[in-house]
């Protein structure tokens, strides 16, 4: 039986540019923004390879971190890899994936929005 739990990954990187925050028309809110992380490699002299994807969040999530994003913080993101299939202009099969956010932490502590809130001493 398949289960959804099954694909999720979590990411550690960088945002490449601010958030774009749209409403479908259905009214729904989604988030989008190209994000940056490495993975190891003998490539450099660092070990590591910067590879770029998509990211989306939707609805309260969105809602919750496109005022709260900014291009360079880094974040920790958790979420279910999903590829798009298409055709392009001269019929040829194309695909990309994209990570469809599930969680978004700021781990860039230097960065790091102020809360919405004050937590009083108790």
């Amino acid at each position: 039986m398949y289960n959804r739990t099954m694909n999720i990954q979590q990411f550690v990187g960088r945002l490449v540019k601010d958030p774009t925050l749209k409403t479908t028309t259905n009214g729904k809110l989604v988030m989008s923004f190209p994000f940056a992380y490495n993975t190891l490699s003998k490539t450099d002299d660092q070990g590591s390879t910067a590879n770029f994807i998509d990211v989306e969040a939707w609805e309260k999530l969105a809602d919750f971190h496109a005022p709260r994003l900014r291009k360079g913080m880094e974040i920790i993101v958790k979420g279910s890899l999903k590829q798009f299939r298409w055709r392009d202009a001269e019929n040829k099969p194309r695909s990309t994936f994209r990570i469809i956010a599930r969680g978004i932490v700021v781990s860039d502590l230097k960065r790091r929005p102020e809360p919405d809130y004050v937590r009083e001493a108790a």
